[in-house]
């Protein structure tokens, strides 16, 4: 079997199954399995997590039932944009769907260097577990704001929505999707300068990312539409 750190190439001290570096051999020395818990890596964590649902194979019954469910919740109830597979493995709770249109998303923002550079930033950093769900969020917002901003010659997001319902791009309907998550990021009531709206889970911060590069899609698609048309 492979376990996470291995599948996903990560450099760390544990190769895979029955293979022990070095490095891990005498980390080992030095602190035990829920010492990584406590203090390793994301990639070290979820692979003593697989090692651990791999020896739940052994053992048969209500323990090893209520081990696995445990976990499965513990991920779950995280709000992480990880999760327990089926094959007992850690995995991205995200979809090929999702991805490719993520891929399209780049088409999209490849006009606009700031606003891709933080937008792509910002997903890796999801996905990397190396910032706050609030500040994923928060990044996202603003090179979203940068782009309308770009397309639309206005100075800020709400400027833009109002621009983009004016030249028939958006609808009435679209307008006020666009609006809500202007409302969710900005300064009075967002999450971007820590508001009156609690801090969001990760998973809440994959929403925000692929509803952002839904309506980013679509916009881009209706202006090519109106330039053939004109």
């Amino acid at each position: 079997m492979s376990y996470f750190s291995h599948r996903n190439k990560y450099t760390v001290e544990y190769s895979g199954h029955e293979e022990v570096s070095a490095n891990l051999r005498n980390r080992i020395n030095r602190r035990d399995p829920f010492q990584i818990i406590i203090r390793g890596d994301f990639h070290e964590v979820f692979t003593i997590v697989e090692i651990f649902l791999d020896m739940l194979k052994s053992i048969t019954g209500v323990n090893q039932q209520n081990a696995i469910v445990e976990l499965v919740k513990a991920f779950r109830l995280s709000g992480s944009v990880y999760a327990v597979s089926s094959s007992m493995t850690i995995e991205l709770n995200i979809d090929k769907d999702a991805a490719e249109k993520l891929e399209q998303t780049k088409q999209v923002l490849k006009s606009t260097p700031s606003a891709y550079k933080r937008f792509f930033e910002a997903v890796g950093n999801l996905l990397g577990r190396n910032s706050k769900p609030e500040d994923i969020v928060k990044n996202i917002y603003i090179a979203t704001e940068n782009y309308f901003k770009v397309i639309t010659s206005t100075s800020k997001f709400g400027g833009a929505i109002k621009s983009l319902f004016q030249q028939g791009i958006i609808n009435k309907e679209q307008k006020g999707v666009l609006e809500k998550l202007n409302e969710y990021g900005s300064d009075s009531i967002g999450v971007r300068h820590h508001g009156s709206s609690p801090s969001p889970t990760e998973s809440q911060a994959l929403w925000f990312i692929e509803t952002i590069s839904a309506q980013l899609r679509f916009i881009h698609q209706q202006k090519l539409k109106l330039t053939k048309v004109s």
